[in-house]
């Protein structure tokens, strides 16, 4: 066997490793993506729709802020998941970016969290 092929092999093995280890992965991604015109919704009135959903619900947020380009806020509960939103700055558009990811199989707490958070999103849009 020549030395390229037996490379071939050994990287389509592991390959196929992974794909298995990734279908039982405990997680599950709840996303949503909204283009709203800038007009309606600028990116600091994106962030602080989250910022103010994420309180309420009592998880931890962290927020950065590249002003006229884009709001990230991140954070999560411990032992449950995770979230981040992005608020982005296109041309005239701002696009919001809501990912809630939950350290289980089925949609929980922190999916049912990027649901609020999009919604509060969607009604931050004047």
């Amino acid at each position: 066997m020549t030395r390229s092929a037996w490379l071939l092999g050994a990287f389509g093995l592991l390959g196929s490793g992974f794909a298995a280890a990734a279908q039982d992965a405990d997680f599950n991604v709840t996303y949503h993506v909204e283009r709203t015109p800038a007009a309606q919704l600028s990116i600091e009135t994106c962030g602080k729709a989250v910022v103010e959903v994420a309180t309420q619900a009592g998880l931890r947020s962290a927020t950065q802020s590249y002003p006229d380009q884009l709001v990230t806020i991140s954070g999560g509960a411990d032992g449950n998941g995770a979230f981040i939103v992005q608020c982005i700055a296109v041309g005239d558009t701002t696009v919001s970016v809501v990912q809630g990811i939950d350290y289980r199989q089925q949609k929980g707490a922190l999916g049912a969290f990027a649901d609020q958070a999009f919604a509060a999103v969607k009604a931050a849009a004047q």
